[in-house]
């Protein structure tokens, strides 16, 4: 796979990635100005050379890639012979630019109608998917990369192995099933959305259940029935769809905000 496949490959599935280029020659070196190599977490596409001067720039991109950092580019210049002990004995600038993975993980339990519309449109988003159901035969469509299918007979057992600040979609076919993924949803106190496919009503007699349970009004703050903008109104399962995909997108933006809002002040209250 060369460079250019690699990045459309990560891309579908979500992957973070850093693209490493040739910058600059000086003298004698493996590979001229302008090669590249990709290098995701744990392995490389296409090659600038190969020797020391690959391994330290492999080396250095899955640091750049595993801090999750502001930095997204940097330069760095070896010089083969001095510092690599490379018999070419060049220079050589490479220029590393960072392509984080997506930090939008949504579980979606349920496979119905609304679910695979919603399917359809999440293919066009940069996120991952985590899909689960008890029935396979509903699983028979492909799906892209970023989108992982799992059929669990017991699909709540799924949600403590979730990633954290993760947004939730319940949409089962069974509303005990329901009850029980919204209950460990809540009790995981790290997500940042549960939504609930249905009425008002069916929110109402949730949060009720809930309540009786011990749970707090605050934890059940994330807990959202009906799903979707409140001002788009169908009962079509593709409308529906665009209406949750719309309201995933506005919290996720308004969290991404949050996020940054808060490096800032302490930012600024650091430097004082």
């Amino acid at each position: 796979m060369n460079w250019m496949q690699a990045i459309s490959t990560l891309t579908n599935q979500a992957q973070g990635y850093v693209l490493v280029t040739v910058l600059e020659t000086k003298g004698s070196s493996p590979r001229d100005t302008g090669t590249k190599m990709v290098v995701s977490a744990d392995e490389s596409f296409d090659t600038i050379g190969g020797g020391a001067l690959e391994y330290q720039s492999i080396e250095i991109a899955q640091e750049l890639l595993s801090a999750n950092k502001a930095t997204r580019q940097m330069t760095k210049t070896f010089n083969l012979g001095r510092d690599l002990k490379q018999c070419c004995g060049g220079v050589v600038k490479v220029f590393f630019e960072v392509f984080p993975a997506s930090n939008f993980n949504i579980v979606i339990f349920g496979a119905g109608h609304i679910a695979k519309s919603l399917i359809k449109i999440l293919e066009e988003v940069e996120c991952q998917v985590s899909w689960f159901d008890s029935r396979p035969e509903l699983f028979s469509e492909e799906c892209a990369l970023h989108i992982r299918k799992q059929v669990m007979s017991q699909p709540e057992l799924a949600v403590e192995s979730c990633k954290v600040n993760s947004y939730f979609l319940v949409m089962t076919h069974d509303h005990a099933l329901d009850q029980q993924l919204c209950e460990s949803i809540i009790s995981r106190g790290d997500s940042v959305y549960c939504g609930l496919i249905g009425s008002a009503t069916k929110g109402l007699k949730f949060r009720q259940r809930l309540l009786k349970k011990n749970y707090t009004q605050q934890e059940l703050n994330i807990l959202t029935c009906p799903v979707g903008l409140s001002i788009l109104k169908s009962k079509k399962p593709m409308e529906i769809a665009v209406s949750i995909s719309a309201e995933l997108i506005f919290l996720r933006n308004k969290e991404s905000q949050n996020s940054q809002s808060n490096v800032t002040c302490i930012l600024e209250l650091s430097s004082k």
